[in-house]
């Protein structure tokens, strides 16, 4: 029998899960991070039972979204019951990010549950690297950006998240940006003493850590900077001993995961971002 069960204990949610999302890693990081890093208590927390047993784990940290996990194999009938439950015992779902497949057919069941209109915000492929395959072509070199460098950092956190469709404010790009560089692994490639391109290590997990944030200004681009870049940071992150390095890839950009899988990243599974939205007055 499936069953939805709400959390309001944090640290009960953390050693109910934290088995279940660390069985994959790689596809989970987006959860296991998120969970780790929280410092207060999320808006969200759920799990999904099977008979007593977890098969999916749902989380909100930020008002647009609902985190969802990897799934067990669910048949329809079971994604329409956990639909109707999300419907009865959610007040909000604005959207939600997950395995396409599976987000895909559950926003349809909730669309109709809740006359809301489900639009596709991003179509997402999540890749793993384990192994570098590509040599650093520019004569280049990966170092940590200062706080010194903040204000750089800051108007690139602000492109990257125009460039991506998901906008924020300079305010927030300045927050965010001064929380990598304290974090220490917001990385910059420089070439002759300019730094041309940046990546990010993010979400940590026993064996997994995601690259994030990788933005080229346009007069720096189409020079391979990106690529070595991105390449640099994936073998930093190995030699510290995480057996796997992952990123999610806008899909609708061709170039950017021709340039990842040369690289060395291979696809692991296809994500997408739902956004769930009142249906506008006719």
């Amino acid at each position: 029998m499936i069953k939805l069960i709400k959390y309001e204990n944090l640290l009960q949610f953390k050693k109910d899960v934290s088995s279940f999302l660390e069985q994959d890693e790689v596809v989970n990081n987006l959860s296991l991070g998120v969970l780790n890093s929280a410092e207060k208590t999320p808006l969200l927390m759920a799990v999904v039972q099977r008979d007593e047993e977890i098969v999916w784990v749902m989380i909100q940290t930020q008002h647009d979204k609902i985190i969802c996990s990897k799934a067990a194999l669910l048949s329809p009938d079971e994604l329409r019951l956990i639909a109707e439950q999300m419907h009865h015992e959610f007040k909000s779902i604005p959207g939600l990010v997950g395995d396409r497949k599976l987000i895909v057919e559950l926003s349809g069941y909730l669309s109709k549950l809740r006359n809301v209109t489900a639009t596709v915000e991003m179509n997402q492929g999540l890749y793993k690297l384990e192994k570098v395959k590509k040599s650093i072509l520019s004569k280049g070199k990966l170092r940590a950006l200062t706080e010194q460098e903040q204000g750089l950092a800051k108007e690139w956190v602000y492109r990257f998240c125009e460039d991506v469709n998901l906008p924020i404010s300079m305010d927030e790009a300045d927050s965010k940006a001064d929380d990598l560089i304290r974090k220490g692994r917001l990385m910059g490639w420089e070439v002759d003493g300019e730094i041309v391109s940046m990546a990010n290590g993010s979400r940590p997990t026993e064996r997994n850590i995601n690259i994030n944030f990788v933005y080229t200004p346009i007069k720096h681009r189409k020079k391979g900077f990106a690529s070595d870049c991105v390449a640099a940071i994936s073998q930093m992150m190995l030699d510290q001993g995480y057996q796997t390095t992952s990123l999610y890839t806008d899909l609708s950009n061709p170039t950017t995961n021709k340039i990842y899988q040369e690289i060395g990243y291979e696809w692991v599974t296809d994500s997408v971002v739902m956004r769930l939205e009142e249906k506008p007055c006719s």
